[in-house]
């Protein structure tokens, strides 16, 4: 069954949002998923996926494991964090 076919009969969205939160001089980042089905959470995930942090007065992103959006969490750090 193709995915058409799915959301003719069911509202399926799928939510991700970047999130920061600093401590101890690190930034973690995170990564949360959020799926609903006919506006019901069917799903829901909150992933670390790296680490913001400074040296030598320049931004080093270290992430925790294989990220495809390095470009992405860069551009949303920059974007809303803020920096002295």
């Amino acid at each position: 069954m193709s995915d058409n076919i799915l959301n003719d009969f069911f509202d399926i969205k799928e939510e991700k949002t970047i999130e920061f939160k600093e401590l101890y001089g690190f930034t973690f980042v995170f990564m949360t998923s959020i799926s609903s089905i006919n506006e019901k959470i069917s799903s829901a995930e909150i992933k670390p996926v790296g680490i913001i942090y400074t040296e030598n007065e320049e931004y080093y992103f270290t992430p925790l494991d294989k990220v495809e959006n390095t470009s992405e969490i860069i551009e949303e750090y920059v974007k809303n964090c803020p920096h002295t």
